[in-house]
Parts: structure tokens; C-alpha cells; sequence
């Protein structure tokens, strides 16, 4: 097949979230397994991404075209995409593709997306990545958009992925029909947890003490994130030989994560190492003794798969959609209350047992379900369904 992505971000913009790792593996996985993969995307990072080739580059077999915005700094402060020669292009080329996959709708580029597809009769799949519903953050600009272009972006969609039944029950909300709606979660690749490094290179880098207990969080630093409630948490946790690794990049709300850590004197205790990926990345999961993601809203949780295959418990809010069967499975799920989370910290630190058992069955979803080549062939079968 030929198969063309259009994402906002894409690698090696990995700092963007979750939908730019998403992206990246689906395709890749797809040029693994013969098909011709095409990206259309934009040069947006948190600097503008520098590339040679006219911003036609081949990463790991996929085509990418990174197109510029107009204005890099407009898209970072207030998400808005001005990619003008995208838009040119993508009239110009579109029937070059047999399916073409859309990641979220509430942008400039799925607006030509949609129009050019369907006049053109090329079919397209829709993935949401957990922003159905227009809520958190600019909710008034999402529900004009949605009136404008929004509703129609779906409803012409030939499926639309739920990352879980969750996400199912909002696309039906916006009046989606369930036959229309495809399951498919996220995955991992298995292969880069197998060879595991050596425990504790990460804490020896970062001079914490290997009898230390490590409590992870991994993603942006965003508000949306919960980092204030899993600092006012940290801080009732009475024990002293306890540190709080916070990796990821500052998407605007680091300073007031920092106020509140001067605030409770927890400088000593709390870490920040920036963005890790690859082998570092896999170090900081193999020496945490708990991955915790406390969101105010999430869909999926792909560093918690990660944490899964490096066989650590979770801990999870409520607002995170995978908490359903995450919970006292793979790991405990609270309330997006400080004392709730703190106690569920405590618990799995005081339960040795109960941790041992997340860990492995944590390892033996993603080895069964949650793993990209599984995946990949769910959605393969979607798009020819949709081609036919």
C-alpha cells in the first residue's frame, strides 16, 4: 500500500508527546513490513527543526516532509499551524495514495486533509489521540472549529481510532457510528526490552544513592500532567531515603512545578535530568521503583508501557482512560487528591509483594497486546477494509 501520515509534529520532535512517537513507530513498522510510507508534517519543534534536502528527509525508510510554518513561535504559543506549501502540495499529490492516516483533527492540516481526500475519493482514517471531545484548554476555539470543520473532519472519516473504550464512548458522544469506530491501542517495541542495561547507571549519573527508593514520572512538563499533585504528594511521603526523577521537557509549566518544590524544600530530593530517549531512557525505568503518571487528563499512557516492559508497577490517575485495566493488575489507580496518591505511593514502597506481582503481569500484557507489531497489523487490516 501506499500510505500517507499527516501529523502537526514528527521525529525527531519526540519531545512534542505522544502522538509523535505514536506517528513515528505505526510508520516505520508499516515501511518494515513492504508498504511505501509517506509524512507530511510540519518543521515545528520547541526551536524549528533544522533539516537538509529541501525538508525531504528518509528516516528509517519512511519519506518525510517537514513543511515550514510560517511562524514557529505562533505554533508553540497558541497551536496554530501555518504550513502554506503543505497545503499546495498535498492538492498536487494526493492521489499518489491508496490510504491516507490522520493523526487529530483540530488543525490547518487536517482541514486540507479532509477537503482534498474527499474530493479526490481517497479514503482516510482518523486518530484522535484522545482529543475528541473539545475540552482542556481553549475549549471555546475548539467548539467554534468543530462547527467550522471539526465535524465533518470526523464523520467523513472511513474509521476512527479509540486508543480505548473511553475514548469509543466520545467519538459516539460526537455522534460517530459505533461501526465506524475501531479500537487500537498503543504499543511499544518489544525488541528494545530485552537487553536491558545494568541497574543503576541512571541513579550513579545523577549521584543518588543506590539504596535510595526512585518514584519516575515521564512525559512533558505540562500542566496537564499533574506535576503539582504529584509534588504536594511527594512531600507527605515520610521517608527520607526517597527521590522524585521528573524527565521530560518544559512544555511551560516548570517554573511552577519548581515554586512548589522551594516552597516544601524538596530541592535535595527532586530531579530533573530534561528529555531522555534510547538507552537513557531505558536506564531511568530499569532504576525507578515506581512509574507514576497523575494527569488531569490522559488517553494513554505510552511511558507506562514502557514501564510495563521494564517490569515496574504504575500508578495512575482516574483521568488517565487506560485506568481501567490498569488497576490492580498492573498497578494502583487514585483520585487526583494529594492524600490519595500519596498513600498509593506508600503502599506499593511498603508492599514488596503486591509490586512484584504488577511487574509481572505488566510484562506479560505488552508482550501479549501492547507491542507495535501487533498493532500494526490491526491497523493494516483496517485500511484495506477501507480501501476495498
Amino acid at each position: 500500500m501506499n500510505i500517507l501520515h499527516v501529523v502537526t509534529y514528527f521525529a525527531p520532535c519526540f519531545s512534542a508527546g505522544g502522538v509523535v512517537n505514536a506517528a513515528y513507530e505505526i510508520a516505520k513498522t508499516q515501511v518494515e513490513n513492504g508498504h511505501d510510507v509517506c509524512v507530511y508534517t510540519t518543521d515545528s519543534c520547541q526551536e524549528r527543526i533544522k533539516l537538509e534536502n529541501n525538508y525531504n528527509e528518509d528516516i528509517d525508510g519512511i519519506k518525510v516532509f517537514y513543511f515550514r510554518n510560517i511562524s514557529n513561535s505562533v505554533k508553540t504559543k497558541l497551536t496554530i499551524d501555518m504550513p502554506i506549501s503543505l497545503i499546495r502540495y498535498l492538492k498536487k499529490t494526493i492521489n499518489n495514495f491508496d490510504i491516507i492516516h490522520l493523526h487529530e483533527h483540530r488543525h490547518s492540516l487536517a482541514i486540507a486533509t479532509h477537503r482534498y481526500a474527499k474530493k479526490n475519493n481517497i479514503p482516510y482514517v482518523l486518530q484522535a489521540h484522545g482529543s475528541v471531545l473539545p475540552f482542556f484548554q481553549k475549549e471555546k476555539m475548539k467548539e467554534i472549529f468543530d462547527k467550522v470543520w471539526g465535524f465533518d473532519i470526523l464523520h467523513d472519516a472511513s474509521k476512527v481510532f479509540a486508543l480505548t473504550e473511553v475514548e469509543k464512548e466520545q467519538y459516539l458522544k460526537m455522534g460517530i457510528k459505533q461501526e465506524d469506530i475501531e479500537i487500537v491501542p498503543l504499543g511499544i517495541n518489544l525488541e528494545d526490552y530485552t537487553d536491558f542495561p545494568e541497574k543503576g547507571k541512571f541513579k550513579s549519573r545523577l549521584n543518588i544513592d543506590e539504596n535510595d527508593k526512585l518514584i519516575l514520572f515521564l512525559g512533558r512538563i505540562h500542566e496537564i500532567k499533574g506535576l503539582d499533585l504529584l509534588i504536594k504528594s511527594f512531600n507527605q511521603i515520610s521517608n527520607d531515603n526517597i527521590k522524585l526523577a521528573i524527565v521530560g521537557g518544559d512544555y511551560g509549566f516548570k517554573g511552577e512545578v519548581e515554586k512548589l518544590i522551594n516552597e516544601f524544600d524538596l530541592n535535595e530530593k527532586v530531579i530533573f535530568p530534561g528529555v531522555l530517549t534510547g538507552s537513557n531512557k531505558i536506564e531511568a525505568l530499569i532504576d525507578c521503583d515506581i512509574f507514576v503518571m497523575p494527569s488531569r487528563y490522559e488517553s494513554f499512557t505510552t511511558s507506562g508501557l514502557e514501564a510495563m516492559a521494564c517490569s515496574k508497577p504504575l500508578i495512575l490517575t482516574k483521568n488517565n482512560h487506560i485506568h481501567t485495566w490498569v488497576k490492580d493488575s498492573v498497578g494502583l489507580v487514585c483520585e487526583f487528591d494529594t492524600d490519595d496518591l500519596s498513600n498509593c505511593i506508600e503502599k506499593l514502597l511498603n508492599n514488596e509483594k503486591l509490586s512484584e506481582e504488577f511487574e509481572k503481569t505488566g510484562r506479560k500484557l505488552i508482550e501479549e497486546k501492547y507491542n507495535w507489531n501487533k498493532v500494526s497489523k490491526q491497523i493494516e487490516s483496517i485500511y484495506e477494509n477501507c480501501i476495498i
